[in-house]
Parts: structure tokens; sequence; C-alpha cells
């Protein structure tokens, strides 16, 4: 696939908005246990962006990595408290060494990296023993989510079944890298309703709002937009405004590096 990229410098600003809407608190707890259970002195949170979840983190470990190719998305990480330490570099290509980290979590980033499957067998040569990986993120491909967008802008749900490893995909990936007690867990249900021109105002309906948009060609984010607007206009000679749904899950997949065999 020819993947195409955002430029989070070029939103950077913004971005937060989308917290301000839904903090993704499941997520929030599912990563705060799970790095509770490994006892993790160090931790790397790999497309950190503007360090949500670095923040989430940080106070639980000795030091919190957070490493993201956005230099835009770094400047409006909040200010360190002594733990925390930022790397401008991508997720394909990490530059830290062998055994140095005890948790990496990499969360509703995969779908941005060139070849997942690596990410997932780079990430577990940084684990030291006994170290956990944790991805979060949409799995499209179990064709359970109801998004409006995927209705109206049909060319994002085609890409984001390309763009997203299914869980079971980084299951099989996660093992065939040493990772074992490997489990997925819905983390996140995040659901919403608009109906009629209230949809309009959904934040996530602007083109920088999200990944599936921002990467549509100006084609086919004008024709998704007029599907939407022409919808709106038909419910309304109808009196029948047309309702405009939201209910997506967010899974975590997550497995620990077992001690080398002597």
């Amino acid at each position: 696939m020819n993947r195409r990229f955002v430029d989070y410098d070029r939103i950077a600003e913004s971005y937060d908005q989308r917290y301000a809407l839904n903090r993704l608190d499941g997520v929030a707890q599912a990563l705060d246990e799970r790095v509770r259970q490994s006892a993790a002195e160090t931790i790397l949170d790999v497309g950190c962006g503007t360090g949500r979840w670095l923040s989430e983190l940080a106070p639980m470990a000795g030091i919190a990595l957070g490493l993201d190719r956005s230099l835009a998305m770094l400047l409006r990480v909040p200010a360190s408290n002594g733990r925390e330490a930022l790397v401008c570099a991508s997720g394909d290509n990490i530059p830290f060494c062998d055994s140095s980290v005890d948790f990496v979590s990499c969360v509703n980033v995969i779908h941005h990296l060139a070849v997942p499957s690596s990410f997932v067998s780079d990430a577990v040569r940084l684990l030291r023993s006994k170290g956990t990986l944790a991805v979060v993120g949409l799995d499209p491909h179990q064709e359970r989510d109801r998004w409006y967008l995927y209705d109206y802008f049909p060319e994002a749900r085609d890409l984001d079944l390309q763009r997203y490893p299914s869980a079971d995909q980084l299951r099989t990936w996660m093992t065939a890298s040493g990772l074992e007690g490997i489990e997925t867990v819905e983390v996140e249900r995040i659901q919403r309703r608009f109906t009629g021109g209230e949809i309009l105002e959904d934040y996530f309906l602007q083109r920088k709002a999200s990944s599936q948009l921002a990467i549509l060609s100006d084609e086919a984010w004008a024709q998704g937009l007029h599907r939407i607007r022409r919808a709106i206009q038909e419910g309304e000679d109808q009196r029948k405004p047309p309702v405009f749904e939201v209910d997506l899950a967010l899974f975590l997949v997550c497995g620990w590096k077992l001690p080398a065999q002597s």
C-alpha cells in the first residue's frame, strides 16, 4: 500500500480538543493497571503526541520517555516533572538500545507506522526481561463498529482496513516476536449520536481532527461532505432528519517478555 501520512505539525495546536470531548478514561485505566502489574521503572510511549498518555503513566515510573516524529506535537507536551524525556524520532526506527525499557505503549498510533509488524519486533527488542508491550487501537476488521465517517466517506473505511492491523494479527506478531501471556481486551467504547444538521458541529468532521479524513484526497473529502449535506437536506424535505452514529471500540493487545532461558 502507498501509505499516506498525516502532517501532525500542522494540526498540533488544536489536537488536544479531542480529549475535551472524550478523555478515553477506559484506555487510561487499562494502561495504569498494566504498568502497575509490571512494576515498570522505565516507560516508553511511542507516538506520544502532546503527552496525554505520557502524563498519565509518568507518575508510576522512575523514567518516562516520549517519542514522536512531530516536533510541534512534542513542544505541546506539558512541562516535565523531572521524570520525563522527549525524543523526536519515528516509531518505525526507535533509536534506543536493546533491553533498555520495561514498558512500551503505543496508543492510536500503530496505523501510522510504515511497517507495523516491524514495530512490534522492534518494541520487543527494547524490552527488558518481564517487560510489557501494550498496543491500543481500532479494529475495523471486526466489522462491529458504526461510524458515520465510514458511511459517507467510504474511502476512509477502505484505507482503515489497509492501515490498521487486526487484534488477531497483532497477537500473531507478538507471539512471533517472543511475547507470551498475550491478552486482547476492549478498553473503550466511544458512542455519540447526532441528528440532522447537528453533525456539522461535530469536531471529528473537521478534516484535521481525524487521520481518516486528513489522508483523503481533496476529491474524496468534498464528495463525502456533499453526501452529508445532501442527506441533511433530504431529511429536512421529508421531515425525517438523518441520524449519524458513532459507536467505536478501542482494543488493547498486550504481551509480556519472559526471562531468557539459560
